[in-house]
């Protein structure tokens, strides 16, 4: 328990957006720890603008959204930063939702979420109801791979559950597969985000053409290795970071460790495009 709450604290007191204002930050997080004590159920909590989030304890990337405004700052902002009414997001491995409902109800974009657990997808729908999203998302329970068909998933990972094999000795469960080029069908999507616990290389096998799409533009992956990274080069994007409060796309050639790796196709575009954003506000700090 102790670690726990240690290494939460480090988590809030380094985090880009809760350090600058770390009085509401702990405030927020010690009345989640009272309260998910007390009453024992999800709760819905507030999160961006009217946006808001069912949260359970034990969800690990939502309570931080509620500690800290953005649990996953740079890349949260990106999408708050980039999408616009109009646009399609492609969030594979939604989870709960965060990122989907970032997308939708507060950037104003069309969304698909895809997330093959059947009781995170539950969770996900959840999120969509409360938050009127249910025309505006559209959601696929499966898995995404090089090829349709079915694999083996952890069932008891939580926000971390992935594609397992036969010596996998926990809960697991049989989910259908399909390709992102066969789900998207040739429509255009401007930014996806990839959690996929590893599997991004067979993921990214089966959505070749999507990636060539030239409206494309960004594109968020958890993972970082050589043959991501030459995939991704040969279809045409450019690894970088992203500054929020500077709104600034800069190149680089590693991860940086706090963040998703972001690879961009057209840097200067995506740059105006953030640059011209309206202003946001979380723990009363803008950017």
């Amino acid at each position: 328990m102790l670690k726990s709450f240690l290494r939460t604290f480090r988590f809030i007191y380094h985090h880009p957006l809760a350090s600058r204002n770390k009085p509401e930050a702990l405030l927020r997080w010690i009345g989640w720890q009272v309260g998910s004590r007390i009453l024992r159920k999800p709760m819905v909590m507030p999160f961006v603008k009217d946006s808001v989030l069912v949260v359970e304890s034990g969800m690990t990337g939502a309570t931080g959204n509620i500690y800290c405004g953005l649990h996953e700052f740079a890349d949260m902002a990106l999408v708050l930063h980039f999408l616009r009414p109009g646009d399609l997001f492609l969030d594979l491995g939604a989870n709960i939702g965060s990122y989907t409902i970032l997308a939708a109800k507060v950037a104003g974009a069309q969304c698909i979420a895809v997330e093959p657990v059947p009781a995170t997808f539950a969770r996900l729908q959840r999120n969509l109801r409360i938050n009127d999203l249910e025309k505006q998302v559209e959601v696929c329970q499966c898995a995404v791979g090089s090829s349709n068909g079915r694999i083996q998933f952890s069932a008891d990972q939580d926000t971390t559950n992935r594609v397992v094999d036969r010596t996998y000795d926990g809960q697991s469960i049989s989910v259908p597969v399909r390709t992102v080029d066969d789900l998207l069908g040739g429509r255009p999507t401007m930014m996806w985000k990839m959690d996929v616990e590893g599997f991004e290389r067979e993921a990214l096998g089966g959505a070749m053409a999507s990636l060539r799409n030239e409206h494309l533009n960004l594109i968020l992956l958890e993972s970082d290795e050589p043959e991501l990274t030459a995939m991704m080069t040969n279809a045409g994007f450019v690894r970088c970071n992203y500054n929020p409060f500077l709104r600034q796309l800069n190149r680089s050639v590693s991860q940086n460790k706090s963040q998703n790796n972001l690879w961009v196709k057209n840097t200067s575009a995506a740059e105006a495009r953030c640059q011209n954003a309206p202003k946001l506000s979380l723990l009363g700090v803008e950017f």
